[in-house]
């Protein structure tokens, strides 16, 4: 699990959405969970560090923004809201789940930070011991 103090979120990230320390655990955490699921290769040096950690600030955002809007709406997954006439239209389960509504955005954000970086690649690298077996 990949550690991210409030500190690197306001100064590194400039976040402004978590306001504390206390607040930012939680949505690391999950955050990490997610990252978890698609990084299969190890983090090689600092620049893919500081990627990753970027990365988990803006997933932990997501995370933290959908947790606020889930408590003011009774726990549900708010669609869309219009404040003019003030309409709510929440995720319903056929097309538009509410797992979906956040999941599509966090794992959207994680492609868009770590596509590049060979970290999501899940196919074989090429053997670099010494067994002569490097051709795969």
């Amino acid at each position: 699990m990949i550690d991210i103090d409030y500190t690197f979120y306001k100064d590194r990230y400039f976040g402004g959405i978590i306001p504390d320390q206390k607040a930012l655990i939680q949505p690391v955490m999950k955050a990490n969970i997610y990252l978890s699921q698609l990084v299969h290769q190890e983090i090689q040096d600092a620049n893919q560090e500081d990627l990753v950690k970027l990365c988990l600030c803006e997933v932990s955002e997501l995370i933290y923004q959908d947790a606020k809007n889930r408590e003011s709406h009774g726990g549900k997954d708010v669609q869309a809201e219009n404040s003019d006439g003030y309409s709510v239209t929440y995720a319903s389960e056929n097309g538009n789940s509410s797992m979906g509504t956040l999941g599509g955005k966090v794992y959207g954000t994680i492609r868009k930070y770590l596509s590049r970086t060979g970290l999501l690649y899940l196919g074989v690298k090429n053997c670099d011991c010494k067994c002569g077996y490097n051709n795969l």
